[in-house]
């Protein structure tokens, strides 16, 4: 277990390590920058924009502008913002969490109802399976966003009275901020949760025709001893490596589900810097997010491997 840690933290390391480079490359390697986009339709002189520039350090050679980020980013210092002059890791902390706690309320959704479908499916076939299977079908071809903004206007045709599109930190109230985090974080769910049934549905049906199942069966076991401890222990191996790379999945889907339902999370954040071309803000977003997808396929990797005593590394 100690070696299966270390090397998938040295992964990690070195993942994020040259998804930062590529991140930092290819913002530069868009049409304009941010004195271009700040200037507007004004007609600024020549010596005027590189004079800002200079300003920002933008007129330094690529390596040594992302060197000086990276030893920057290494002390937890993201710079500062072109946009707002604040610093950029006081304006993405805030919205981090925001966006960790739809993450996790979709990702907690998705797991409920993708594990219980998948087992029923499983376990009950005929008519079960059949609704199960067309109801992973149906909403697997439709995408989230166009889920939540079905949502967002059948209740605010049909149930006026619920505040969709207003939200409301957990600190001011915290029944209000879940009720309110519940219909986003549905809609987020929805399409992973059919992955996990499915795939749920798949290695249960596999474990099934195990002997040692049916060795259980014939010494007369209860039902849920066999389910619990013969069918879900043996079937966890792919469900847990389907679901860590369909969690880590949910933080793209969250962009466009916070941008629909007006949530001030790293999605809006990110859409509005790189509108700006605020490059600071737009670095540490991809390193935080890309550093959650990272960090949860590890913990994906040692819990499949402290399930599966033949996993070394």
């Amino acid at each position: 277990m100690k070696r299966v840690i270390v090397v998938r933290s040295m992964w990690m390391g070195a993942i994020l390590l040259g998804v930062s480079f590529v991140a930092f490359v290819l913002m530069r390697a868009l049409p304009g920058d941010f004195v271009l986009a700040a200037a507007g339709a004004q007609m600024l002189q020549p010596d005027v924009l590189d004079a800002m520039r200079r300003d920002l350090g933008l007129d330094r050679p690529l390596i040594e502008q992302y060197l000086s980020w990276l030893g920057a980013a290494l002390h937890g210092d993201f710079g500062t913002s072109f946009v707002t002059r604040q610093p950029v890791l006081h304006e993405l902390w805030p919205r981090f969490l925001v966006t960790l706690e739809l993450t996790l309320t979709a990702a907690a959704i998705a797991l409920v109802m993708g594990v219980s479908t998948g087992l029923a499916s499983a376990r009950f076939r005929g008519a079960a399976d059949w609704i199960v299977r067309l109801y992973n079908g149906f909403i697997l071809a439709v995408p989230n966003f166009v889920v939540g903004t079905l949502i967002v206007l059948l209740v605010g045709l049909y149930f006026p009275e619920l505040a969709v599109l207003s939200y409301v930190p957990f600190r001011d109230d915290p029944l209000g901020n879940v009720s309110g985090m519940f219909l986003p974080a549905f809609a987020l769910a929805l399409a992973i949760s059919v992955t996990i049934s499915e795939n749920t549905r798949a290695a249960v049906l596999e474990v099934s025709n195990q002997d040692f199942v049916m060795v259980a069966r014939a010494k007369g076991l209860l039902p849920r001893t066999i389910l619990w401890n013969y069918l879900m222990r043996n079937a966890l191996t792919p469900i847990i490596t389907v679901t860590g790379l369909q969690v880590a999945t949910l933080l793209g889907g969250s962009i466009l589900v916070e941008t629909i339902f007006a949530i001030p999370g790293m999605g809006q954040y990110l859409f509005d810097s790189i509108t700006s071309r605020d490059y600071p803000a737009i670095q540490a977003i991809v390193l935080v997010a890309a550093a959650c997808v990272v960090f949860v396929n590890t913990l994906a990797d040692i819990a499949y491997a402290h399930a599966d005593a033949r996993v070394e590394a």
